[in-house]
């Protein structure tokens, strides 16, 4: 992701676990376990202060249950970001 502003690394969390959770559902498969995250703020050179490159690495296993995905990524509490306002400019796979 490429962000201006701020960073709120809940809400990039969110959007990178929804994109793998689509994946999952298209593969037939309808639970995320053993989740596991990365994430990496830098300031790109070419960019002004308070512009951001946050990279963030999103793993889990994929499978079927009876029992429904709990949509929330783990240990969203510990994701520490930048306070502000965060506009998304660009994001790349």
């Amino acid at each position: 992701f490429y962000c201006k502003g701020a960073v709120n690394v809940g809400r990039l969390l969110h959007l990178s676990r929804k994109e793998l959770y689509d994946l999952a559902r298209s593969s037939g498969a309808n639970v995320l376990l053993n989740e596991e995250w990365c994430c990496k703020i830098t300031h790109p050179l070419f960019k002004g202060k308070n512009h951001y490159r946050v990279r963030i690495l999103y793993s889990a296993d994929l499978a079927c249950s009876m029992l429904s995905d709990a949509q929330k990524p783990v240990a969203v509490e510990d994701a520490k970001g930048v306070e502000g306002v965060m506009i998304i400019l660009d994001r790349q796979q």
